[in-house]
């Protein structure tokens, strides 16, 4: 019998909800939009009354009815279900044919080999358009949505455009937009898309990595070159919503930049809690929820911290309050303090660093049992364990972390950056001759080191056993 293939079929239904995937189907089969034998028998195609509705049989049924008026000729049925990866097809005729062995489980195993496209959760960049929607709302208002990929690594990412963006919905409504570059930027409320790195800053204008004179959620102190940061939200035990986490994520953004400012500690205003977590009240609002790029409080997911943060711990620490303070460098914390990753007595993870480094900083088994209780560990088991550095009277946990900041302060600010770097670096290595050699042949930080203004002063004060001056240079 003669190869019949959808192409050559004497009728031809295609449907789906959407055209694209009419489109899509008709064009892998080499058959045009006008072709005269048509694509649909029914004038269904997409929209055949909405989805649900059991268009495809209504298909198949004219199909047989068509094909028994025509014997010896044949019809093909193809649907759409639901998304592109599943489609629905048969062909129908009246000439029997010999019974075929299935080969789905064979040609989904060639499929489910070809490697996946890398996705980029928070891109940046120069990128190219994929493919592309429009969103409509009720008062008129229009949004571009586009699935991209990044020029320089080939990664692909969802994003979209903003409200108004008269410079991307042009693009969009233009005569072939895939293909066209465009430039997108990751911000903790999303990934945003538009037409070039100019626009971008014109919606989203760049913050200056200054430290302002107020901020709504929290209050900063500079002390010389010590940062005090106090998250100012007493009456919510000082959890953090995505606006507290911004202006901590600010702060923090010019501390490291700042070269003046070496130590900075982190507390919670009042005696009652350091940090309680995430504002669930917030959350349960159905208010947008989000987090910076770099995490719970501006340090959960944040790179380089190359100058120390302490934490100060009054009261409680509870979910990602506890998951803030393991990402500082320095715990102290009064006798009232209280620990604990409570998120799984809500019915949600530590997912803001606590499954990694709690691990890490205790015992495997009482980690996990905390990871999977919820219990609460007081200061005093927790300084036991190593997790607190110091433990102080009720109401001294800060008074606590200014002398261990002192005595950070006292030595080279230079040796502290470059000692902070290397033991992060050294995380990434499991033998430590392995990171010991690589210090010793491959840093450069180290040249930098030996070079630096604070190495030389250093060397002298101890020769001529006088106080340093350290500049940090």
């Amino acid at each position: 019998m003669p190869s019949r293939s959808p192409a050559s079929a004497s009728t031809r239904d295609l449907y789906s909800c959407f055209p694209i995937a009419v489109q899509v189907v008709a064009d892998g089969l080499g058959l045009r939009a006008d072709d005269p034998r048509g694509l649909t028998l029914t004038g269904g195609l997409p929209f055949f009354g909405g989805p649900g509705n059991n268009y495809s049989m209504h298909g198949v049924a004219e199909t047989v009815v068509r094909a028994r008026s025509n014997p010896g000729s044949f019809g093909f049925v193809g649907a759409n279900g639901g998304t592109l990866s599943k489609y629905s097809a048969g062909v129908y005729s009246t000439t029997p044919a010999p019974w075929r062995p299935d080969r789905s489980a064979e040609i989904q195993a060639e499929l489910d080999a070809v490697a996946a496209v890398p996705r980029a959760v928070r891109p940046r960049g120069w990128a190219t358009i994929e493919t592309f929607t429009v969103r409509f709302g009720r008062d008129g208002a229009r949004t571009g949505v586009v699935v991209g990929r990044l020029a320089d690594t080939g990664e692909r990412f969802l994003a979209t455009g903003v409200d108004g963006d008269d410079d991307l919905l042009d693009l969009l409504a233009a005569e072939q937009p895939v293909g066209q570059r465009v430039h997108v930027r990751s911000f903790g409320f999303g990934n945003r898309v538009t037409t070039m790195p100019e626009r971008m800053d014109e919606l989203f204008p760049p913050r200056p990595r200054i430290l302002r004179d107020d901020y709504e959620h929290v209050l900063v102190r500079r002390d010389g070159h010590l940062l005090e940061v106090t998250i100012n939200r007493p009456d919510a035990r000082n959890s953090l919503h995505p606006m507290a986490s911004e202006e901590l994520d600010e702060v923090f953004d010019a501390y490291f930049t700042d070269p003046d400012l070496w130590v900075a500690i982190v507390t919670g205003a009042g005696e009652r809690a350091f940090c309680a977590g995430i504002d669930l009240v917030h959350s349960a609002s159905g208010r947008p929820t989000w987090a910076p790029a770099n995490g719970f409080g501006g340090l959960t997911h944040r790179r380089g911290m190359t100058k120390p943060v302490i934490a100060a711990v009054n009261g409680f620490a509870m979910g990602a309050g506890f998951e803030l303070a393991l990402a500082c460098h320095l715990v102290v914390a009064d006798e009232t303090a209280q620990f604990a990753l409570s998120e799984v007595m809500v019915g949600l993870v530590a997912g803001a660093g606590g499954l990694v480094r709690l691990p890490r900083a205790l015992p495997p088994r009482i980690a996990t049992e905390m990871i999977l209780t919820g219990r609460r560990m007081s200061a005093a088991e927790a300084a036991g364990h190593g997790l607190v550095s110091e433990v102080t009277p009720p109401g001294r946990a800060l008074h606590g972390a200014r002398a261990l900041a002192g005595r950070i302060l006292a030595v080279s600010p230079t040796s502290v950056r470059v000692s902070l770097a290397l033991m992060e670096g050294h995380q990434r290595v499991n033998d430590p001759v392995d990171a010991l050699l690589a210090d010793r042949y491959h840093s450069p930080l180290l040249d930098d080191l030996m070079l630096s203004e604070d190495a030389v002063e250093g060397m002298r004060a101890f020769v001529e056993k006088c106080a340093p001056r350290w500049t940090n240079r």
